[in-house]
């Protein structure tokens, strides 16, 4: 059985935000994978704490949002995770 997907819970708080930006990139790249296998055309990408909102990408965004997340693992040299992505950006 396919392991259920984690969506980190975030609040507004701008430390917060930087502290838990490798979660949300991991959870944009998982989302974006899962929503390929299942023909989805948007990804619940994080939780608002406290209040039980969801912040979502569109397909229309995934491109954009996975540069991004392209230029955050070539910063942290995780190029393992740049190859997801990569292949991501191609089915596209």
């Amino acid at each position: 059985m396919k392991k259920k997907r984690k969506i980190p819970i975030i609040s507004f708080n701008e430390l917060e935000l930087k502290k838990k930006k490798p979660q949300v990139y991991k959870s944009l790249i998982e989302g974006i994978t899962e929503a390929f296998e299942t023909e989805s055309d948007e990804i619940k990408l994080c939780e608002v704490k406290y209040a039980n909102t969801y912040l979502t990408v569109h397909k229309s965004s995934w491109s954009g949002s996975l540069a991004k997340a392209m230029e955050y693992y070539i910063e942290k040299e995780e190029y393992e995770e740049c190859s997801k992505i990569k292949k991501l950006i191609n089915k596209l």
